[in-house]
């Protein structure tokens, strides 16, 4: 974290030093931006060309400030891929802490609060359409709540045990056949979702793990092999 805020200030150190402007920082991707948020981006371009034709809409646990939010929603829009983008969370940061979860994500308890008007607002302002927010907690979501609804890829940045094999348990039925399941921090080792992951699959054998990266994010996917 503390070598990606330097590289972040070297940039704005760039930024600086060669006068651009707050207008030219914005317009000017290929050259501020770093190559994780690349990363992030091509990743998510593939996986939402890949199951373009699987059946289902898209849904993503953990919005924060909804940065991948509209990352998906943008793609989405402009390769005029027709699924509905689900975002659910409670808005109330990390607060499901369990004895399964690492030390050093204690340090982060009660951070990554997000905001649903500003993340409505944004979602606005784009004029993007065809979703819906859903405000709640997924800890308490039964294994029936999506009932028959179909989903071709579901985006998990839930960080905490408790949240992702929650999450894990309720969408787990709905995804189509060749659909991915896909986490931000499932390979890390400062997060539980690797926790989750291994249980989850020891009781379901319908999905196969695929490492995308040990480094960047988003970093494993499970695919949905058998329906």
């Amino acid at each position: 974290m503390l070598l990606k805020k330097k590289r972040y200030r070297n940039i704005l150190n760039l930024k600086k030093n060669y006068k651009f402007s707050d207008f030219e920082l914005i317009t000017n991707y290929g050259l501020f931006s770093g190559d994780t948020n690349l990363f992030k981006t091509l990743i998510i371009y593939d996986l939402l060309q890949k199951t373009s034709k699987v059946e289902g809409d898209i849904i993503e646990f953990g919005i924060h400030k909804g940065n991948t939010s509209l990352l998906i929603k943008k793609i989405l829009s402009i390769f005029k891929i027709k699924k509905k983008l689900y975002l659910l969370d409670h808005f109330k940061g990390l607060i499901h802490f369990n004895k399964k979860d690492t030390k050093i994500s204690e340090k982060f308890r009660g951070k990554y609060v997000g905001n649903k008007k500003q993340i409505e607002a944004f979602l606005n302002f784009f004029n993007l359409k065809n979703y819906k927010i859903i405000d709640k907690d997924v800890t308490l979501l039964k294994s029936n709540f999506f009932k028959s609804k179909k989903f071709s890829l579901a985006y998990f940045d839930m960080d905490l045990y408790l949240p992702t094999i929650r999450g894990l348990e309720a969408i787990s039925n709905n995804i189509s056949k060749n659909g991915y399941i896909v986490f931000d921090q499932g390979a890390k080792n400062k997060w539980s979702e690797k926790k989750a992951i291994k249980e989850f699959l020891k009781k379901n054998k319908k999905y196969k793990k695929i490492i995308i990266s040990n480094e960047r994010q988003p970093d494993i996917i499970l695919k949905k092999i058998n329906s």
